[in-house]
């Protein structure tokens, strides 16, 4: 768990109240120093005086376990943690490639996934699993990778994913999607790795359904999905496999398929240089040639591809100790 993921949670209890019991996927290990977790605390407890924080600052100081008691200054009245395998002590033992046991169902306020579910071969069971075992009014919090972590697990995820899954239909209403840039990796000074402590730009990000086109992302950094979603109803959940946005669209309107839209115009351009120059010279030829000639417009493509698209993203202030972000849209 990063600075980022610890002001999320924060900024979740800001806007719901402090959780119950929470689990967590495995142990989470907490790369933060106490003076800034200190910080965060004191947006959620304002009127803390000085001997409070002093209280926090020894529970926080030991760097075992340390995710676990900034939980409890958060509120939580128990801590568990689920694991395949019992090597850190995990209260719940169950691979999660296989669907839980009903007795476990609606345990926890808060399921917190900090980087487990890339790493479980059939995702749809796993994530129905958190989901199950959230309560209603509850919520699952998933910190997941997105851009640029290929060979980290067996998968890393797209916004158009999560948008889809947590809706009404499998008891689920989605609070908050936002990507965010990755400035967690370890830096070495002589021969010790550090947690890098600055933290990376948060964008909210629109649903594709809603601008009715995909919301794509072409950068070079590592990006994360920070994704919270409130339990609405305990209904079983994916008992219909979710479909992409925009092929739903396709397929009810008969709208062209992304990428190859064109517009009217364009389209009767292509039909015209592929009868008079074949399909060869438009497929190879005249591609590179726009290439060639068009450099304005191709920074304008990858800027569309990018964190600098307002359509699709939106910046979130978290230029104090409680940034604030807003619902999807």
């Amino acid at each position: 768990m990063t600075l980022q993921t610890c002001r999320f949670l924060v900024e979740a209890c800001l806007d719901g109240g402090a959780p119950g019991p929470v689990l967590t996927l495995g142990r989470q290990s907490l790369w933060v120093s106490p003076e800034r977790l200190i910080g965060l605390l004191g947006a959620v407890f304002p009127r803390a005086d000085e001997p409070s924080r002093q209280q926090w600052r020894e529970t926080l100081t030991p760097a075992p376990r340390r995710f676990e008691a900034f939980l409890r200054l958060l509120g939580a009245s128990t801590i568990e943690a689920a694991d395949a395998s019992g090597y850190e002590g995990a209260e719940l033992i169950h691979d999660f490639n296989h669907p839980l046991p009903a007795v476990w169902e609606q345990r926890y306020d808060w399921v917190l996934d900090g980087g487990t579910l890339e790493h479980v071969f059939n995702f749809p069971v796993a994530l129905a699993n958190c989901m199950r075992l959230v309560r209603e009014n509850g919520r699952l919090f998933l910190f997941t990778p997105a851009n640029n972590y290929c060979g980290h697990g067996f998968y890393q995820f797209s916004p158009e994913l999560f948008f889809r899954v947590f809706r009404p239909e499998n008891g689920f209403e989605l609070e908050r999607l936002e990507a965010v840039v990755d400035t967690a990796g370890f830096s070495r000074v002589l021969g010790v790795k550090y947690a890098f402590p600055i933290t990376g730009r948060r964008y909210a990000v629109t649903n594709p359904e809603r601008v009715g086109e995909r919301v794509l992302l072409v950068n070079r950094l590592p990006t994360l999905l920070f994704v919270q979603a409130r339990r609405i109803r305990a209904v079983e959940p994916l008992r219909q496999p979710p479909q992409q946005s925009d092929y739903v669209r396709q397929w009810t309107t008969g709208a062209p398929p992304q990428p190859l839209a064109q517009t009217p115009r364009g389209r009767a351009l292509g039909e015209k240089l592929l009868s008079l120059l074949g399909e060869h010279f438009c497929r190879e030829m005249l591609p590179r040639l726009a290439w060639i000639l068009d450099p304005l417009r191709r920074r304008r493509f990858f800027r569309r591809l990018s964190f600098a698209n307002r359509r699709f993203y939106h910046p979130v202030d978290n230029s104090g100790e409680n940034g604030r972000s807003t619902r999807p849209t």
